[in-house]
């Protein structure tokens, strides 16, 4: 994966009830999810090797942490941000869903 997929330059929010053993998924914005009180957990990439991951922070605020990322080898992208560096295994994307491999 030399580039990004220009369908992932998007924020996607962690849809962990869809999640399976080996994988977690991921939704856009506008999808249904079901009512929650804490804000879901996102990952944001940007076109020029951008990358913010989103954590519950005090309140029940989303807590944005910058970083980057850089494509890798075949499905792999090397993200840094505030869970420190580490490697994505993209294993599923569409404009709909971004699937990770756990």
């Amino acid at each position: 994966m030399p580039e990004l997929s220009p369908d992932l330059f998007q924020r996607w929010y962690h849809s962990f009830e869809e999640d399976t053993d080996d994988e977690a998924v991921y939704r856009p914005a506008d999808f249904p999810f079901p009512p929650r009180r804490a804000p879901r957990d996102s990952l944001e990439f940007r076109p020029g090797g951008g990358y913010i991951e989103y954590v519950a922070g005090p309140a029940d605020k989303s807590a944005p942490s910058r970083g980057s990322w850089e494509a890798a080898d075949g499905d792999t992208v090397r993200v840094r941000a505030g869970a420190g560096p580490r490697l994505l295994h993209i294993t599923a994307h569409d404009g709909q869903v971004l699937k990770i491999r756990k």
